[in-house]
C-alpha cells in the first residue's frame, strides 16, 4: 500500500485524518474547504524501493504507448502522402500529425489539474479507453475528416491523458533521483518509436492498414492493463476549486519563465526530424527501402539520451546537461543535416539519426525534472508541468505545418528542397538553448562549475 511510504503530521502521530499545517490555497473559503477533507500531508518521497519502481514500470508503458506512437508519426506522414491521402498537400497532412503533438502537451493543464485532484488512476483509465477507440476508428477512415478525428482528436486526448498522468504519478515518488526515474519511464517512448513504425511498414503490406492498426490497438490496450495495475500517486490528493491565478502565478517566477521559453523554442524546431527525416531522405536518393528505417534508429538512439543523460542530470545538474545536450542538437543540424542532402551516400543521414537521437531522447525526459527542480512544493506539481507543456503545445501545433510550408517553399531545388526547413530546425533548437542556459543563471547564477 502507498501510505505506509507516507508520514503523518507532526505532533499528531495518531491522527492521520488531522488536517495539514498549512493550505497552499488562496482564499478563506478554499482553506475551509481543505482543513475539512481528511488527508494526509506525504513526507518525503521514498526515492526509491518496490512500489516506487513498479510505478516506473507502469510509467514506461505508458510511455511506449502516448509517447511512443507519437514518435512513430512520421510513418503516418510518408504513407498518408503516398495512399490514403495522396491528393493533399504536404503541409494539409502535417496538420494531422500537429495536432496530435498539440493536444498531448496543450490538455496538460486539464489533466494537472484533474491528477492535483483526484490522482493518476482517472487520467490512465479514461485516457486508454479513448486513445484505443480513437486507434480502431483510425482503421476504419479513408477520408481526412476521418483521419482528423480519430487519430488527432479521440486518440489525441487519450494518449494525452495517459502521458501526463504518468509522468506526474512518477514525479510524485521521487525527489533525488527523479531525472533517473523518469528517464526509465520514458525509454518507453524510445521503445515504441522503434517497434511501431517497423510494425506499421510491415503490417500494412501484409493485412492491410485497417488490420495494422487494429493489431496496434491490441498491442496498447495490454500495456495499458498493465499501467493500470500499477501506476499510483504517492500523494493523497484532496479536491479543490479550479482557480485559473494558479496556472499564471508560476509565470511570475525568471527562472520558470525562461525555462518555459526555453522549452518552446526546443519543441518548436527538435521534432521536425520525426516527419521529415525519411522524406529528406528520399529527396537526397536514398531508397524508400532504407529511408523508412530512419526513424526508428533515431527512436532506437533516443533510448540512450532518455536514460543516461537525465541519470547524469541528477549528479551533475539538470539545467547544465539540459544546456548540452540541447546545444548539441542544433549543432548536429546545422553541421550535419543540411550537408547531408549534397551527399551521393545515405552514411551521413544515417548518421545523424544516430547521434540526434541523443538531444532528442535527453530533451524529453529531462523536461518533467527541469519543471520538478525549480518547484518548491510537490502538490502543485501538476499545474506547474500543465503550464510548460501548454505553452510548448502551441510550438508543436505549429511547427510540422511550418515545416510543410518550408519544404513547398523549397521545391525546385532539388537535393535541397528541404534546406529551409533544417535551418528553421536548427535556429530554433539554438534559441531554446539560450532561453535554458537563462533559467539556468536567473535561478543558480554565473558559476559554470555549480550543480544547477
Amino acid at each position: 500500500m502507498i501510505q505506509e511510504y507516507k508520514q503523518r503530521p507532526e505532533g499528531s502521530p495518531d491522527s492521520p485524518s488531522q488536517s495539514p499545517p498549512h493550505s497552499i490555497d488562496s482564499n478563506d473559503a478554499e482553506k475551509t474547504q481543505v482543513s475539512r477533507t481528511p488527508t494526509v500531508t506525504p513526507g518525503p518521497p521514498p526515492n526509491g524501493g518496490f512500489r516506487a519502481w513498479l510505478v516506473v514500470f507502469g510509467g514506461w508503458c505508458c510511455y511506449l504507448s502516448s509517447y511512443g506512437w507519437l514518435s512513430s508519426i512520421g510513418v503516418f506522414q510518408t504513407y498518408y502522402e503516398q495512399n490514403l491521402l495522396r491528393s493533399y498537400p504536404s503541409s494539409t497532412i502535417a496538420w494531422i500529425l500537429s495536432v496530435q503533438v498539440f493536444i498531448l502537451n496543450g490538455m496538460a493543464p486539464i489533466n494537472g489539474k484533474i491528477f492535483d485532484n483526484y490522482g493518476s488512476n482517472i487520467l490512465i483509465t479514461v485516457g486508454t479507453f479513448l486513445h484505443v477507440f480513437g486507434i480502431m476508428m483510425i482503421s476504419l477512415s479513408s477520408q481526412y475528416y476521418q483521419l482528423f478525428l480519430a487519430q488527432s482528436i479521440c486518440s489525441g486526448i487519450g494518449a494525452a491523458m495517459i502521458f501526463h498522468g504518468a509522468t506526474n504519478a512518477v514525479s510524485t515518488w521521487f525527489s533525488s533521483r527523479r531525472g533517473l526515474a523518469l528517464g526509465l519511464a520514458s525509454s518507453g517512448a524510445s521503445i515504441g518509436g522503434v517497434i511501431m513504425p517497423i510494425m506499421f511498414d510491415r503490417l500494412v503490406h501484409l493485412i492491410g492498414f485497417g488490420w495494422t492498426m487494429r493489431v496496434i490497438a491490441f498491442m496498447l490496450l495490454g500495456l495499458q492493463t498493465i499501467s493500470l495495475l500499477t501506476v499510483r500517486s504517492y500523494l493523497d490528493h484532496v479536491p479543490k476549486p479550479v482557480n485559473i491565478l494558479d496556472f499564471l502565478r508560476p509565470f511570475k517566477e525568471v527562472p520558470y519563465l525562461c525555462n518555459t521559453i526555453g522549452c518552446f523554442f526546443t519543441m518548436w524546431g527538435i521534432l521536425i526530424p520525426f516527419n521529415y527525416i525519411a522524406l529528406s531522405g528520399e529527396s537526397a536518393g536514398m531508397s524508400p527501402g532504407l529511408a523508412v528505417y530512419l526513424i526508428p534508429i533515431l527512436n532506437g538512439a533516443s533510448l540512450f539520451g532518455r536514460i543516461f543523460p537525465p541519470w547524469i542530470g541528477d549528479h551533475f545538474g539538470r539545467f547544465n546537461t539540459a544546456i548540452l545536450s540541447v546545444t548539441f542538437g542544433f549543432i548536429l543540424v546545422l553541421a550535419m543535416w543540411i550537408p547531408s542532402s549534397l551527399s551521393t551516400s545515405p552514411a551521413p543521414t544515417i548518421v545523424f539519426a544516430a547521434l540526434y537521437g541523443l538531444p532528442l531522447g535527453c530533451f524529453a525526459a529531462i523536461l518533467p525534472a527541469l519543471v520538478g527542480q525549480i518547484t518548491t512544493d510537490v502538490r502543485t506539481i501538476g499545474v506547474r508541468l500543465g503550464s510548460t507543456f501548454f505553452v510548448t503545445a502551441w510550438a508543436g501545433l505549429t511547427g510540422q505545418p511550418i515545416a510543410g510550408a518550408l519544404v513547398q517553399k523549397g521545391a525546385g531545388l532539388g537535393n535541397m528542397e528541404f534546406v529551409y526547413l533544417k535551418v528553421f530546425c536548427g535556429v530554433t533548437i539554438a534559441v531554446g538553448a539560450a532561453f535554458l542556459a537563462a533559467a539556468r543563471i536567473s535561478s543558480r547564477g554565473w558559476r559554470l562549475l555549480e550543480r544547477a
